[in-house]
């Protein structure tokens, strides 16, 4: 998710407790913030897309003015490296030199994981690590689960855990606290990714730097997690009780998959490669605190060792094929996990700075953008693409990528959310623009629909909340997979960091494939073009005996919001979103 800037606050219809209002209309949990954008690749497509300027952004700068640096560090920042896997074995090298016993030379292991059992997965990764935790993300919440995370490293760093955590600048206001108290133990150092130049809310941050506001507008958007170099979670999950199937009212259902093998070492240098990029700093030098350590560690223990953080509810030990669950192997000490090959891939940390590099990965994988190299990907599909993505803003020159791919007889099929599932009803309208054009270019398209969690959702990854769609997953030719933090749209094009892993393992790509499939038929309305023309829409429902016309108006939306959102669509301009 992302917070935006929006004219107005368009979220009225579809708020919930986790993704309130606040602090000047933040309607939702990640940024999208209105940008100067640069010239970007479409997913489906290799050619780049015109973008329009919105001077009034600049013009504002110039009159309003701002401070435009970024913060010095206090002294030179140490590089550091992973650590090799030397020594006595650690329980996680024990687990996976096991999981990966019967995999074949130069492979990596796989195993998909689901909210509450990717929870249990990295809880037992911070409580088993020995050597090292390496951990990157644009998002760590102020609540139980984050909390719950901070506690597990700072006790690491107390067993004598190297403990490194990397966070983008955005939200670091909500836990400095809790940043300055960790930094204060031994073994662990946090960094912050493209900090503003001044500290407050958002608004005070963004306000004083229009000047900057292009560097500030883009994001760290990647998302990772190494333990001991050995073992490692990718995906699009931030560390938050939304993503996990821990708020009562409503929660973001995502796929995160748990890596051993070969595509550790990749995934452990693209870390690398940020931690000491010159676009990061020292938290020290950008929160500033004023306490001496131990009056930082006794605050920090204060907030994370409280009833506020509790334990997460166990995950069931058997999962719905009756396999015991991945939480309970890691206690057992061998995973199963399906075995093929990967590239771990992410934007270069100098796309913060409105840079393009060209470079060439562990992976081996050649590299300007992480939306080129998945545009490749879906170039070389012979048969289908599935596509799972909450936020889906294609562009021209994507619908061409696509009557591309219809021609050669590709089935295309697209899952995104509702209006009323989506956490962006602002975003909403860029996708909305495209959608007949899509169908009429053969696309197949599945939206989530507000009861998705009281469907196939109740008893398998969380109960009763409500599900909304955040995984950002490829699948080519039910062979290959992709999983990571790359939206499709303007954002992950032009703005944000991203990272991703593209894996070649059918089974694993059956697997994702299989349960896209369950999640089209159970919680999904089935979008088709009205027989009248006119780019009429329909909503059905295809998961009774045959299939049910539900309606011709956007589900989930009375007039006003439709009248705001017809609106919107004719004056915010798709480089917005």
């Amino acid at each position: 998710m992302r917070s935006t800037t929006r004219p107005a606050c368009a979220c009225a219809a579809t708020r919930s407790r986790s993704t309130s209002c606040c602090r000047g209309c933040r309607c939702v949990l990640e940024c999208r913030i209105v940008a100067l954008p640069r010239p970007a690749m479409s997913f489906f497509s290799l050619e780049p897309r015109r973008r329009c300027w919105p001077t009034v952004l600049v013009l504002a700068g110039l009159a309003l003015g701002g401070c435009a640096s970024l913060p010095a560090d206090d002294g030179p920042r140490s590089v550091t490296t992973s650590l090799p896997a030397e020594g006595a074995p650690t329980p996680l090298d024990r687990i996976a030199a096991a999981s990966m016993a019967d995999a074949p030379a130069d492979a990596s292991g796989f195993r998909l994981m689901l909210g509450l059992a990717s929870m249990d997965t990295r809880l037992a990764l911070l409580r088993g690590a020995r050597r090292s935790l390496d951990l990157q993300y644009y998002h760590l919440h102020d609540d139980a689960t984050g909390r719950l995370v901070l506690r597990e490293l700072r006790d690491a760093a107390r067993r004598g855990v190297r403990v490194r955590l990397l966070v983008d600048d955005l939200y670091t206001e909500d836990i400095a606290a809790l940043l300055d108290g960790l930094g204060a133990y031994p073994n662990a150092e946090v960094r912050i990714f493209n900090p503003f130049p001044t500290r407050g809310g958002l608004a005070t941050r963004f306000g004083m730097a229009l000047f900057d506001f292009d560097r500030v507008n883009r994001r760290m958007h990647n998302k990772l997690f190494v333990a001991d170099g050995v073992l490692a979670v990718a995906g699009g999950r931030n560390l938050g009780d939304v993503y996990f199937m821990r708020d009562a009212d409503s929660n973001f259902f995502d796929y995160d998959v748990l890596v051993a093998g070969a595509a550790v070492p990749q995934m452990a240098s693209l870390f690398d490669e940020y931690w000491n990029a010159p676009q990061v700093r020292t938290a020290a030098s950008v929160l500033r605190p004023v306490d001496a350590p131990e009056p930082l560690r006794s605050a920090f223990d204060a907030r994370v060792d409280g009833p506020d953080t509790p334990e997460p509810v166990p995950f069931r030990t058997v999962d719905p094929l009756g396999r015991v669950t991945l939480g309970d192997e890691l206690q057992a000490g061998r995973v199963r996990l399906a075995f093929g090959t990967a590239q771990a891939f992410a934007d270069a940390p100098a796309k913060a700075w409105g840079r393009s590099e060209t470079r060439r990965l562990a992976s081996g994988a050649l590299i300007d953008t992480s939306r080129r190299l998945l545009g490749e990907a879906a170039q070389q599909a012979r048969s289908e693409i599935l596509t799972a993505s909450p936020y889906f803003v294609p562009g021209a020159a994507a619908l061409e990528g696509m009557r591309r791919n219809a021609a050669r007889g590709i089935r295309q099929t697209l899952i995104t959310n509702s209006l009323a599932a989506t956490d962006e009803p602002v975003v909403h309208t860029g996708y909305r623009r495209y959608r007949a054009a899509l169908l009429r270019n053969g696309m197949q398209i599945h939206e989530i629909h507000p009861n998705a969690g009281r469907a196939l959702f109740v008893g398998r990854i969380g109960e009763g909340a409500q599900v909304r769609l955040h995984t950002k997953a490829m699948v080519v030719d039910r062979q290959r997979l992709f999983l990571g933090s790359v939206n499709m749209d303007p954002r992950s094009d032009a703005l944000n960091t991203e990272f991703g892993l593209l894996i070649d393992c059918p089974a694993l790509a059956e697997e994702a494939h299989g349960f896209f499939e369950q999640l089209m038929t159970h919680s999904a309305y089935q979008l088709r073009l009205a027989r009248d023309g006119d780019d009429a829409l329909e909503w059905w429902r295809i998961d009774g005996p045959a299939p049910v016309r539900v309606t011709d108006s956007e589900p989930g939306a009375d007039a006003w919001m439709r009248l705001k959102l017809q609106w919107q669509s004719l004056v915010i301009p798709e480089s917005m979103l």
